[in-house]
Parts: structure tokens; sequence; C-alpha cells
């Protein structure tokens, strides 16, 4: 069990990180071409690493066998939350992004109780209390949010957006990642929804590939690191744990963010910061012990 709490806290820390270098590398390429630069070298690496572990044949029939599923993961766990992601990081903060986008596990409880009969007990809705709580007040820095910008307000609800969608992808996932591969269904997946993804950025933004050397370390860190390794673990993880219980960790991402950004952005780390990040912990502690 501890190495199953290891690996969900690993993919945890590079998802929170996805979200000072999405920043970084909105400020030289647009939104939807930089989602499909990142998946597409995600997908090469998913794609080649399940051809060294899996014959044709059996790619094949498992496609087959769950066409609709996998489409249904790529189109919600890649195209629309990748697209709505960066677009609506244009306008608010990466700290932000990132509260808004972890309040999914809220919808998954609530998804994972209705389709996958989990239990909705006192301590899990506790514990979903408080870490919300705690991540609340990170985002709005103890401050109310205010919607006095339209563009900030559509970018809020892209992100809530996205978070609606990594729980229908949270829940999806842990029917069909019971009895198949979790490489398989990622590599499949994560294709369909690139493919789609490639398309959509084609259509509407200017491909280029002209871009310092920074920029190209932020995709591969992205690819690599936040979206390859960083699923595979969480999809490991979602094995061996409940639904709701496995989404809770992504509270923790908010605090490794703020972390994050104050090591390469230069952003302040409050009292009340730490205080929160606590909380959090805590929340997601009270929730396991259900």
């Amino acid at each position: 069990m501890l190495k199953t709490y290891v690996a969900i806290l690993i993919a945890v820390i590079f998802w929170s990180m996805s979200f000072v270098l999405t920043k970084v590398g909105l400020s030289e390429v647009t939104p939807i071409y930089l989602a499909s630069l990142r998946f597409s070298i995600a997908t090469i690496m998913f794609v080649g690493y399940a051809l060294t572990k899996f014959e044709m044949r059996q790619i094949k029939e498992f496609t087959k066998d769950n066409f609709t599923t996998l489409l249904v993961l790529g189109i919600v766990g890649v195209t629309i939350p990748n697209i709505l992601q960066n677009m609506g990081m244009l306008f608010i903060t990466a700290s932000m992004a990132s509260i808004l986008q972890n309040s999914s596990p809220a919808f998954t409880l609530i998804l994972a109780a209705i389709f996958l009969r989990e239990s909705l007990g006192c301590r899990k809705v506790s514990g979903l209390v408080l870490s919300l709580t705690g991540v609340t007040i990170i985002s709005t820095n103890g401050n109310l949010p205010t919607f006095s910008s339209s563009m900030v307000f559509y970018g809020n609800l892209m992100l809530v957006s996205t978070a609606i969608c990594y729980s229908i992808y949270t829940v999806i996932g842990k029917k069909i990642v019971a009895n198949n591969s979790p490489l398989l269904i990622l590599a499949v997946s994560t294709l369909m929804g690139t493919i789609l993804l490639d398309v959509v950025s084609a259509l509407v933004e200017p491909i280029r590939f002209t871009y310092p050397m920074n920029i190209w370390g932020i995709l591969f860190a992205l690819a690599i690191l936040c979206t390859v390794l960083g699923t595979i673990l969480y999809f490991e993880v979602l094995r061996r744990l409940e639904a709701s219980k496995t989404n809770f960790f992504t509270f923790l991402i908010p605090v490794f963010a703020v972390i994050q950004a104050s090591v390469l952005l230069g952003e302040t780390v409050h009292p009340y910061q730490i205080v929160c990040g606590a909380l959090i912990i805590f929340g997601i502690w009270l929730a396991q012990t259900e």
C-alpha cells in the first residue's frame, strides 16, 4: 500500500508542474497548438512503448472491442480538457487554474457513487469539504473571487469544465482498467484524443516549429513527466484504490504548484498558504480512513 501512495504522490507532483510550465509555454506558443505539440510527443511515447509490450494483433483486438469507450476517454481526457485548460490559462493565473481544475474530486465523488456504486460516507464528504476549503482559500488569497473581468470569468469556467471532463475520465477509466492493461488503455485513448486535438489545432492555429530551446524543453517536460509518467502512475494506482479516493490526492496539486511557482517564478509563499496546505492534507487523510 505504501508503494501505491508514493506512486500517486509522484504523479501529483508531475501534474502540479504542468500549470507553471504551461503558463510559461503560452508566452510563445498558441494554446491549442501547445496542447497539440505536448500530446503528439506523449502519444509517440505511449504508442511506442505499447508496441514493445503487446503484439499488433492484441492492440487491434483491444481497440475493436473497446472502441467507443477508448474514444470517449480520448475526448474527455485529452481533446476537450486540454483545449479548455490552455485557452483558460490565457486569462487566469497558474495557481487559480490549478485550483479550479482540481475541483474534480467533488464531481468524481458524485459520479463514482452513482455509476460505480462507491460508498459516500461521512468521512469522504467531510474530507472533501475540508480540502476544498483549503484550496479555495489558497486560490483566492483569502478573498472571495470576483468576476469584474468577463474574460476572467470565462477562463474560470473553462477550467471548471476541465475538472468535469477529468472526473468523467476517472470514472470511465476505473471501469475499463479493472480488466485491461493501463498502458494499452492510455496508448490507444491518447492516440485517439490527440488525433482530434491535432485536427482542431491545424484548423484554427498556425503550425510552427521554430521555438527557443527552453520552450522545447518545456514541451518535452510536459509530455514526458506530466503526461506519460504521471498518467501511467495514476492508472496503476486506480487499479488498487477507489476512484473517489484516488482523485482526492489531486487536492495536493495546488500545494505543490505554490511551491514550484515560488521556486521557478519567484512567487511569495505566505503563512496562510502553509496552513491551508495542512488542511488539504488532513482532508485527504480523513477521506482515506473511511
